[in-house]
């Protein structure tokens, strides 16, 4: 059963990044892109809204789907300088350039009006991702050499329009997450210190020479729910909210450990850096979207939106090793909760063509005393434009595109924080922008 649903979301789990805060994604719907989805928790005019709000399933007619994909074109470069455990510089590049991959992000989602009262909905997407990747030894991997975190969401929805104005939906997520995490281990300045106190023999370590690579490589299946509400007061006025679970992920897989004669050694004396199974919890937060659609003539529509994320649910990932004798690895992330606003301008000259804008700004949950390498993230500003034709009078396509600038992103992790004593110090600053580029087909009846 497990197998034949991760066939299904095969398609899904593409090389996806973190482009919105922390590991977020919202690039379900490249129709609304061209608005920096401001007002999709109240615009139900294409089916790839519903992940912003459910209730918007309620806006179909008699039957509609969508196929949505989102190209990320991403533009990185960091700058760092670290010592290790021994107190010593870090050898390796410091400059990285493209750290954040190439991805694409896509989206499908369908809708049925079951009778005058009750609309049905499904939708694929993929809400949190990220992938970074750094050159070979970089200055940065005692925390990070790369990160790849995928995830494939399906959501089953049901609606029902409560009265003409005001509807309601709710809804289940079942969700699909893998990971890929390494990073290399100063096992020299480990066995270094071993021989300095008398406990480990001297074989030629040296700190920050005899580096060994640990992977971490686990997948998990997890579950949550999500309801929402349309109000239209207005013929030409609609306003939607909607409340996104959190979902508790604990990804279980296993560790591989890379080892040079000085890692081996150790292992076999100690225990330590065993190849077996691993485990550890990474949550995704809950979200609350807000959204409102002005009809100003019918010509042109306004849009608002914000959504609330909260973040501070993800505090500290604890990958525990099935190893008695490996400790537990920490990453203290210690995020905060965080908003993401935007306004949008829609244009329709004719039935056929329409036209978008929009701007926003999206704010990072990281801190820099806690900002890993693995997740060099800063707070976004969006501009975005978009067009859209009427192919036949069932088929839309829809051509968006986006700008996000990110704030300097700056790090600086202690040695002497928690989990960081075998890692050393690392500070540095990441520059980042992204194009997003996306292409929408809509069918309706």
């Amino acid at each position: 059963m497990r197998r034949t649903a991760a066939s299904v979301f095969a398609c899904l789990l593409l090389s996806t990044s973190a482009y919105a805060s922390g590991f977020g994604l919202r690039d379900a719907s490249a129709s609304t892109l061209g608005l920096s989805y401001a007002g999709n928790a109240a615009n139900g005019s294409v089916p790839t809204t519903m992940v912003f709000n459910p209730a918007t399933v309620n806006d179909v007619e008699t039957f509609d789907f969508a196929v949505s994909n989102t190209g990320l074109l991403p533009d990185t470069t960091g700058d760092f300088t670290a010592t290790n455990a021994a107190g010593l510089p870090v050898s390796g590049p410091s400059h990285s350039v493209d750290i954040v991959n190439t991805a694409l992000v896509p989206s499908l989602a369908l809708r049925y009006r079951l009778t005058d009262k009750i609309a049905l909905g499904v939708q694929f997407s993929t809400p949190w991702g990220m992938i970074t990747n750094y050159k070979p030894n970089p200055v940065t991997r005692y925390y990070a050499t790369m990160s790849d975190v995928k995830t494939a969401n399906m959501m089953f929805i049901a609606g029902y329009q409560l009265t003409p104005e005001f509807s309601v939906a709710g809804g289940l997520q079942v969700q699909y997450m893998k990971g890929r995490l390494s990073k290399a281990i100063d096992v020299g300045s480990i066995t270094y210190g071993l021989y300095r106190q008398g406990q480990f023999p001297y074989i030629g370590q040296l700190p920050g020479g005899n580096d060994g690579y640990v992977e971490l490589r686990a997948q998990d299946w997890a579950a949550g729910w999500i309801v929402g509400a349309e109000w239209k007061p207005l013929p030409n006025l609609s306003v939607g909210a909607s409340y996104r679970s959190a979902v508790y992920n604990r990804l279980k897989g296993n560790e591989y450990f890379t080892l040079d004669a000085v890692g081996k050694a150790l292992s076999g004396a100690t225990g330590l850096f065993a190849n077996g199974p691993a485990s550890g919890k990474l949550h995704n937060p809950p979200v609350v979207t807000l959204g409102a659609k002005w009809d100003i003539d019918p010509q042109w529509s306004l849009m608002v939106g914000a959504d609330w994320t909260g973040w501070s649910i993800v505090k500290t990932l604890t990958v525990h090793s099935g190893n008695p004798h490996q400790p537990d690895d920490l990453t203290p992330f210690h995020y905060h909760d965080t908003w993401f606003g935007s306004v949008g301008v829609q244009y329709k000259p004719t039935d056929d063509w329409k036209f978008s804008l929009g701007t926003g700004f999206d704010d990072t949950p990281t801190d820099t005393a806690y900002r890993t390498p693995g997740i060099p993230d800063g707070g976004r500003y969006w501009v975005s434009a978009g067009v859209g034709y009427r192919v036949t009078k069932n088929i839309d396509l829809d051509l968006s595109a986006a700008r996000l600038i990110a704030e300097k992103a700056n790090i600086a992790l202690n040695q002497a924080d928690a989990g960081n004593s075998l890692r050393g110090s690392l500070n540095g600053t990441v520059h980042m922008s992204v194009t997003l580029v996306g292409l929408e087909l809509n069918y309706h009846l």
